[in-house]
């Protein structure tokens, strides 16, 4: 521990109003790992592949774990972390929209922009305001005293304050854009500067006879620059230098930093700075990988992650620590969503740099979760890991011979991917298994949501203008949406003609009615109207059938009281729609985007998904050390079970019910 840090500590335990750490008689180490899905693992245990697992199974528990609707990452996780139901926790999907401009962003943050005199003076910090509401189970016992460390916390930015413990954020974490990922492509034989479908940067190089070209790299918005003819805000750049110096290496120039990086090879980190004004920089942390040298130069560079040692917003508490972790272990990437889908997807990176990356992520976490456990010797101690998620979302196509990007040259190669990933996870479940040898120790193993193939996407605001739900001002195609114009703030809807509009779909599965009183624009009266639209938008397009094939395609369209209750209850979306196995919402839709069929084949390699599939379908899992008697646990159920363990009676606020842990 620094000495910053350690001082620190001593002044809080010093005061009158922290609590004095306690000494429960019981402890608790729980990981997560995003999207284990129940009957991959399953399969895998019976084939001996994952003993420790097994032994858990064994010894104690494996049950299916009930999931939230929708089956989404950041929906999930806050029902784990609060014992709470969306309605209660205000996380309803990925994103959510403003009824006032049909806009949507992201649901797990509100950013409020800074300000500055005379262009270049900052009289007002920007701030970042963590939308999940309810306090969360480690919060809780931190206040009580319990010795609390919490690594790669999900829908915890900016973090929480813990009374005696650490917190690390994790997933919600955005890249220094603001965003999910945004990866850089710089290439020769690029078709030009381009935007990818979900946010990547491509730019085209041009190798003077000394083999140099210069390009941009891009940061945050400028906040100082007005909009382009697409509404968009413009970023702020800092030039970049590449140089093929021989036929297997590239010299990369960038910010005062000069490597030379061999092709099949990934760079350390390079620090990288943008200067908002001349008095306020923003910096991050990136590696580059050289795809090819020769004949085409072909470089990646990673999303900008928040530098971990001065993050512009704290992303620990004590904010200290993030630091204190890089000097201690080395830089890490702190950016929420750690491995880069969005370049594989985009056919940017193949499967082996993408899988590289992926263990480099996994084996750091492990790093930071190993030095945490053994320096601190927490009582309550929760991380969770994103690697078993993501190799499923890319991978899924290469274990179902049915998906449309199956491919049994790259199966026979790629085809264990996800086993392998199951089998690092359960490594670690081994090494924390000999923690619980004290007889004081549970620990236990959970995923928020399962997979299925995602075989076909759907769109369904297409669906709702062929059936005369959305009525378009012009019937002449618009080009696809693109993540840009989320984060930076382009055209949305271009040509919905919201007057004659009655319902739309945005984000992942999610339907809302043009509510008069709500929408800017509503049309559709309250009360009885809004019953009977919503009636019969989930009679009509919950008897979808796909025209391949005559199955039916939707499993189940709910309304919102039947699933959530709570204070923000008129937050949540109107019907959530539940698809059966093999469909999954289209990336279109998410966007507001409008394609001219309403089901397309899937031909991407993001092939495995659970947003928007009936989570009947995919549930999570959860492994006990111990034996448990709950038949039918849920994910909100971990909570309030952990709490009573430790002697702390939840709140009334938890829906969650006890796991009877014996």
């Amino acid at each position: 521990m620094g000495p910053v840090v350690l001082l620190s500590a001593l002044t809080l335990l010093a005061s009158s109003d922290t609590p004095v750490p306690a000494q429960p008689h019981e402890r608790f180490i729980i990981v997560g790992f995003d999207g284990m899905d129940p009957g991959v693992a399953e399969r895998l245990i019976e084939r001996g592949k994952l003993p420790n697992l097994a032994r858990m199974k064994k010894l104690g528990a494996m049950r299916a774990l009930r999931t939230t609707n929708p089956a989404q990452s950041p929906v999930a996780w806050s029902a784990f972390s609060t014992g709470s139901n969306p309605g209660k926790t205000r996380i309803y999907d990925f994103l959510k929209r403003n009824p006032a401009t049909y806009y949507p962003d992201f649901s797990t943050v509100t950013v409020r922009r800074g300000r500055f005199a005379l262009g270049f003076i900052p009289t007002r910090a920007p701030a970042v305001i963590n939308n999940r509401r309810g306090a969360t189970f480690w919060q809780i016992a931190s206040s009580r005293g319990i010795r609390t460390a919490v690594l790669e916390a999900p829908i915890n930015f900016p973090p929480e304050k813990l009374q005696t413990g650490v917190l690390l954020s994790g997933l919600g974490v955005p890249d220094i854009r603001g965003t999910m990922g945004t990866f850089s492509y710089f290439a020769t034989d690029a078709t030009g500067a381009a935007d990818t479908e979900m946010g990547g940067k491509v730019a085209r190089l041009t190798l003077d006879p000394g083999g140099r070209s210069r390009s941009v790299v891009h940061g945050p918005r400028n906040p100082f620059a007005g909009r382009d003819r697409e509404g968009r805000i413009p970023d702020l750049t800092i030039p970049i230098e590449l140089q093929r110096i021989r036929r297997d290496a590239v010299r990369i120039a960038l910010g005062g930093q000069v490597r030379t990086v061999k092709q099949g090879q990934w760079s350390d980190w390079y620090t990288i700075e943008f200067h908002v004004a001349p008095l306020v920089a923003v910096r991050g942390i990136a590696r580059f990988h050289v795809i090819e040298a020769f004949p085409e130069v072909r470089v990646y560079l990673s999303p900008i992650n928040l530098d971990p040692r001065r993050p512009p917003i704290p992303i620990s508490s004590p904010p200290a620590y993030s630091a204190q972790l890089a000097r201690k272990l080395g830089l890490y990437k702190t950016l929420g969503w750690p491995e880069d889908t969005w370049a594989l997807n985009e056919e940017k990176i193949d499967e082996k740099v993408f899988l590289e990356d992926l263990n480099y992520s996994f084996d750091r976490q492990r790093a930071l979760v190993l030095d945490a456990l053994q320096s601190m010797n927490p009582d309550l101690f929760v991380t969770v890991f994103q690697s078993t998620d993501k190799v499923q979302h890319m991978f899924w196509r290469l274990i179902d011979t049915e998906h449309p990007m199956y491919n049994r040259r790259l199966a026979a190669r790629y085809g264990d991917a996800i086993e392998h990933v199951y089998m690092r996870a359960d490594s670690l479940v081994g090494t924390l298994l000999e923690r619980c040898k004290d007889g004081r120790t549970t620990l236990l193993v959970c995923s928020d949501h399962g997979f299925s193939s995602f075989r076909k996407a759907v769109n369904i605001n297409t669906w709702l203008v062929r059936n005369g739900y959305m009525t378009l001002t012009k019937l002449d195609p618009v080009r696809d949406r693109n993540l840009e114009d989320l984060f930076g703030r382009g055209t949305f809807w271009p040509n919905v003609d919201w007057s004659k509009t009655r319902a739309y779909a945005l984000a992942l599965g999610q339907i809302y009615v043009n509510l008069q009183g709500r929408e800017r624009l509503g049309i559709v009266p309250p009360g009885r109207a809004y019953n009977e639209l919503r009636d019969e938008l989930l009679k009509k397009f919950g008897a979808l059938r796909d025209p391949d094939t005559g199955e039916g395609v939707v499993r189940r369209v709910y309304r919102r009281e039947e699933l959530y209750r709570g204070p923000y209850f008129d937050e949540a979306p109107d019907l959530v729609v539940g698809f059966e196995r093999g469909y999954r919402v289209s990336w279109q839709t998410s966007l507001g985007g409008i394609p001219p069929e309403v089901i397309e084949w899937n031909e991407r390699r993001w092939s495995g998904d659970h947003c928007s599939v009936d989570p009947d379908l995919v549930p999570g899992v959860l492994f006990s050390s111990r034996p448990l008697d709950a038949a039918s646990p849920a994910i909100i159920d971990i909570a309030p079970s952990v709490l009573r363990r430790l002697g702390i009676a939840p709140p009334a606020s938890m829906d969650g019910r006890d796991l009877e842990l014996r």
